[in-house]
């Protein structure tokens, strides 16, 4: 399963959080999809779209199981 378009709303918003305080947008994107039980997992295939023919999107690859 991976995460809906509010959580990514949430992430993305956590990431931009995260730079306003002198992080790194993945550390706050990360952290929170992390929270609500996704984990990114670099041993399943692309879950972008288009199979990352244009670059792979922040939410690439985290999955809840």
């Amino acid at each position: 399963m991976q995460p809906s378009r509010e959580e990514l709303g949430q992430a993305f918003k956590a990431g931009f959080q995260s730079i306003d305080e002198g992080n790194t947008f993945y550390a706050g994107f990360n952290s929170y999809l992390e929270s609500i039980g996704y984990r990114k997992r670099e041993d399943i295939p692309c879950t972008c779209p288009d199979s990352g023919e244009h670059g792979h999107l922040p939410e690439c690859r985290w999955v809840k199981m």
